[in-house]
């Protein structure tokens, strides 16, 4: 399966995309045959052209589907497409392309919190390191609060890094437990503004209903 989430100009292509779109979306119809016959025709065509609607869809359907086949169907896609864009973010790595930075955009429409988190602990770039933490701000606390953590217990050497952990975590502070621990040992950083930042997310008191 090929996912575009580029501007797509030709015709024949905006057709494809659109079918695959359908097809996605038809994985949470009311009816259960439509549920299935999507899932089957996804999951046996040779290559379907999925826009970010579609993979929208997709990672839904894997997290809530009506049904056990959907759902499986749905997260072997997700799975493939997470793979495709890593050996896509890997070659660009090894060319020294700085357009791997697109791919975050595509880890993030397929929630691949794992990816992320290695493009934000470990790509040479600062610039790259950094659009993918604020990505990971973009995600759940619990899939997110763990990387944004060791992006500050790893003391990435560039302060934007750190400083986009710190406000990515912020929201967080008043509820998440470790949230508020990775903000507090960010109260010790070098650079004023972290520590800054970190104290003004600590200011907010735990919510109690």
């Amino acid at each position: 399966m090929t996912v575009i989430d580029l501007p797509v100009h030709s015709p024949a292509l905006r057709a494809e995309q659109q079918a695959g779109n359908t097809l996605a979306r038809a994985l949470g119809d009311r009816d259960a045959r439509v549920r299935r016959a999507a899932a089957g025709a996804l999951i046996d065509e040779q290559e379907v052209l999925v826009g970010e609607e579609g993979v929208r869809a997709l990672v839904q359907a894997a997290d809530t589907g009506a049904d056990s086949y959907v759902r499986a169907v749905a997260a072997e896609l997700v799975r493939a497409m997470r793979a495709a864009a890593w050996d896509i973010y890997a070659g660009a790595l090894r060319r020294e392309d700085p357009g791997r930075a697109e791919t975050i955009r595509g880890f993030l429409l397929l929630r691949a919190a794992a990816e992320l988190a290695e493009i934000a602990l470990a790509d040479p770039s600062w610039r790259i390191r950094e659009r993918a933490v604020a990505a990971l701000g973009s995600l759940g606390p619990r899939a997110a609060i763990g990387p944004l953590s060791s992006v500050l217990e790893d003391e990435d050497e560039v302060v934007a890094v750190r400083l986009a952990a710190v406000r990515a975590l912020a929201p967080w502070a008043p509820d998440r437990h470790y949230a508020r621990t990775a903000l507090t040992a960010a109260l010790k950083d070098a650079d004023p503004g972290i520590r800054a930042e970190a104290r003004w997310a600590l200011a907010t008191p735990p919510y109690r209903p």
